[in-house]
């Protein structure tokens, strides 16, 4: 075995790959795309989660609690109205929102808590920092009543998902579109080059065909087989892996 001779055929290899952009870009961009948008899936945003603070107590704790919401550094609270709560989870500009009950302050008086936590449910990753949020200022209730049995329960409730819900309950619909998209990406590439390297892309560029037409024609027979593919994952992912 000559390594100058492997030295010789590596060197044309990557020489080949310099002078095909396409290819650069496949190798280099669209990995970097596809993990960002992965990485915006399973994170969420990256900006402060917007939560709604109802309170119906008339009491000191309900007041107390809200105020160190307020100032957590994990969430931006804002009043709301409670009968506003879902509609505003539902338009996106709340991921949760908290109601303190009319009792609230006695059953804290009497060492009981259960505060309703409304979460939207469909971005997990935006529920750790509220319920860290509330876990930390009811820390400061209960430093309030030291000395007591303290029972911290929030009633936590779900506009979407739930507690049941598995990692592919949540991110099944996006893999599903991701799945789809990246196949039928690697067989239109195995597709033209087929069509390359047996002559018949030059032979279509030479008939009287136009570009746009040749490209017209491949994009509509890649995406009947792109629907063809998509509803047969889709009824597996619904039927077998229930999704």
């Amino acid at each position: 075995m000559s390594g100058h001779r492997v030295g010789a055929l590596t060197r044309r290899l990557l020489q080949g790959f310099r002078r095909d952009r396409r290819t650069l870009a496949l190798l280099f961009v669209a990995p970097i795309v596809i993990l960002g948008l992965l990485g915006y899936l399973m994170r969420g945003s990256s900006s402060v989660p917007e939560v709604g603070i109802a309170n119906r107590d008339a009491g000191p704790a309900g007041a107390l609690v809200g105020a160190e919401l307020k100032q957590s550094t994990h969430i931006k609270a804002t009043s709301i109205d409670a009968s506003q709560g879902d509609a505003r989870l539902k338009d996106g500009s709340l991921v949760a929102y908290i109601v303190f009950p009319p009792d609230f302050s006695q059953k804290a008086a009497a060492g009981t808590v259960s505060p309703e936590l409304h979460l939207e449910g469909s971005q997990p990753g935006e529920d750790a920092p509220v319920i860290q949020a509330l876990q930390q200022a009811m820390t400061l209730l209960i430093a309030q009543v030291a000395g007591r049995n303290f029972s911290f329960q929030p009633r936590v409730i779900y506009l979407y998902g739930g507690s049941n819900y598995d990692t592919l309950d949540y991110f099944g619909a996006a893999f599903v579109g991701l799945v789809v998209f990246f196949l039928v990406f690697v067989i239109t590439i195995v597709s033209f080059l087929n069509e390359r390297s047996q002559g018949t892309l030059e032979r279509l560029m030479a008939s009287p065909l136009r570009r746009g037409e040749i490209v017209l024609g491949y994009m509509l027979g890649f995406t009947v087989l792109a629907l063809v593919q998509a509803a047969e994952v889709l009824v597996f992912a619904l039927a077998i892996l229930k999704l």
